[in-house]
């Protein structure tokens, strides 16, 4: 049997539902799918809750939603009575209601809901790929729709031209690329403004003013400049020529424009979200010059499912007459670059090595051998933007020497989560973001470069976890000869206010653990981990032996906490798989205060 929770009628953001949420501050949660509103700011409980499908937000009450017959179901606090919930609307399965706990501990839920944070709008949820590049028409309109954004924000393609844009793709190191060129530009003195994603703690990461995060306070300003001026357009929309509230990566790229016009910054560095054909970004047309960095396979459920094809689409950010620059790739990549740049009338050119360079060898702020390749295609970059700003045709120039603003950008250029370590009291940590096989292998050779010029020897922790569309084994698999004493497992959340036991020794008790967990959420997600780690010491090491000890853990916090209670005397702790687990534990150890 199907309820209705309420009933009345009202259209907002060009969609009838049936209650409508007056938020005196405009803070609701809405559908994913339809923009219906399901809940008031004001009766959110907590967002550390874990759903089926990962992170979940607990509410008081919702609204426009319709529930389920109530079953009993084991979740990971326990056995529950739950009804699932659905958007009134569109019909999308949202979550749960619990109608009665069996543990005394859990009561306070009772008459509660849960919604998972994939399935709802807010200011600061991040949707997964699947769900923002569902289909390529979908990719295709989005691309036009950020055009109708930014009309009705007052920004049109001349503004956009007159940024003076660095445009970048790649699989890896296109954000380490950015970073070393927004910041070799900001030594020359230019103002530049640099877009990047995705954010390892904040959204405000994802927007740069002269290498800064933008304050909080323009942030929300320029929010709700865009987001007011959208859903009025959106309201206004008919049905012959509708208009939809864009997704998150939408409109995020919408504000960036909107923000770099009005902030009159010299140049943009815009990283390439994913692919290029289609990504939101690819709405510029007349880059100063383009970049690609390396390829490798990523995102194959959206890209393509060989290198050939994923080169096709990072290259459709190149654009007639702009010069295109890329660094070594495998010898099909690089056919299909070059037929790509002939295609669109552009000339396409090979970032050199760099101890090609006369001053060769001079300090990186970034650590391994990736960002040797990353610094020289920023150089390139740089040189090729320089010249067409002084009206020049450029001339590769190895021999000279570099200036000392190229120099002093490629000493102090900041770029979090990538090979960075940090030492506490408790542990020296070694975070790098990688979530591909090709640069899982390069933080492998980071990691085991860094550790061996310790003068004492530790203990080798590895903190890992990689998200639903990637394969634990393979990315587990170059990691396997590094000889980690013990091996954690975790979720990217960094804290969470369910009780239980939060941590489960797996070494002892493996197979009544996956016993007790719903294998469809994210603690299902972590057995997966642990059966590849498994799997891969069995079948690739000779010596059986001797198993590292495994341990999964719901929350970063509770991980951090259980290395701090560490034996050994400040273990190195390997943090990879994942730029979310990254983020999580950066946000723990900083505190989230930077706004470098």
């Amino acid at each position: 049997m199907v309820k209705n929770s309420h009933h009345g009628g009202s259209k907002t953001l060009g969609k009838l539902f049936q209650y409508y949420l007056p938020a005196k501050t405009h803070r609701t949660y809405s559908c994913l799918h339809c923009r219906a509103q399901l809940a008031n700011h004001d009766e959110l409980i907590s967002k550390s809750f874990q759903g089926s499908q990962g992170r979940a937000y607990l509410f008081n009450s919702v609204v426009n939603v319709n529930t389920s017959a109530a079953e009993e179901r084991v979740l990971l606090t326990g056995l529950h009575e739950v009804a699932d919930i659905y958007c009134e609307c569109c019909k999308t399965l949202l979550g749960w209601k619990y109608e009665h706990a069996f543990e005394s501990s859990q009561k306070y839920k009772e008459g509660k809901y849960i919604i998972e944070l994939e399935a709802i709008l807010t200011l600061n949820a991040l949707q997964t790929n699947q769900l923002k590049l569902k289909t390529t028409e979908r990719r295709g309109k989005s691309m036009n729709d950020i055009l109708r954004y930014l009309s009705y924000l007052n920004v049109q393609l001349d503004h956009i031209d007159q940024l003076n844009i660095i445009h970048v793709a790649g699989t890896k190191g296109k954000g380490s690329t950015c970073a070393f060129t927004e910041s070799i530009l900001r030594q020359y003195g230019y103002k530049t403004g640099f877009f990047s994603s995705p954010h390892l703690i904040e959204a405000r990461e994802r927007i740069r003013i002269n290498g800064k995060l933008i304050s909080k306070e323009k942030f929300v300003g320029y929010f709700w400049q865009c987001y007011n001026a959208i859903c009025n357009a959106v309201q206004q929309s008919t049905e012959k020529e509708p208009l939809y509230m864009p997704f998150y990566f939408s409109f995020l790229t919408t504000m960036m424009f909107y923000v770099f016009v009005h902030e009159k910054i010299d140049v943009a560095i815009i990283e390439v979200g994913i692919g290029g054909e289609l990504d939101c970004t690819n709405i510029i047309k007349t880059p100063i010059v383009c970049g690609i960095a390396s390829l490798g396979l990523d995102h194959v459920k959206i890209l393509g499912n060989t290198i050939e094809e994923i080169a096709w689409q990072k290259a459709g950010i190149f654009k007639k007459d702009v010069p295109a620059i890329t660094v070594p790739q495998v010898p099909s990549a690089m056919d299909v670059l070059f037929e790509r740049a002939k295609e669109k009338h552009c000339q396409l050119t090979i970032a050199p090595s760099l101890n090609h360079y006369t001053n060769y060898p001079f300090s990186l702020s970034l650590a391994g051998d990736i960002q040797e390749i990353n610094a020289s295609l920023a150089i390139q970059l740089v040189f090729h933007w320089l010249s067409a700003r002084a009206g020049k045709s450029y001339n590769e120039l190895l021999e000279a020497p570099l200036s000392k603003e190229i120099l002093q950008g490629l000493a102090t250029c900041r770029w979090s989560g990538r090979n960075e370590s940090v030492t506490t009291n408790t542990a020296t940590y070694y975070l790098d973001g990688a979530h591909t096989t090709e640069s899982i292998e390069q933080c492998k050779n980071w990691f085991m470069n860094s550790i061996s010029k310790q003068q004492t020897s530790t203990r080798n922790i590895l903190l890992f976890y990689c998200s639903n569309d990637r394969d634990p084994e393979v990315l587990l698999q170059p990691l396997m000869t590094c000889k980690f004493d013990c091996v954690a497992f975790c979720s990217p959340v960094t804290s969470m206010t369910i009780d239980g036991n939060s941590h489960t020794d797996t070494k002892s008790s493996n197979d009544q653990w996956r016993a007790k967990v719903d294998m469809s959420g994210e603690i299902g997600r972590l057995s997966l981990h642990v059966a590849a780690f498994e799997k891969l010491w069995l079948s690739t090491l000779e010596n059986q032996t001797n198993m590292p000890s495994i341990h999964c853990f719901h929350t970063v916090s509770q991980a951090l906490a259980w290395i701090d209670d560490s034996k050994s005397l400040k273990p190195s702790v390997l943090v990879t798989g994942s730029l979310y687990l990254v983020g999580a534990v950066l946000k723990l150890l900083d505190g989230n205060d930077n706004d470098e």
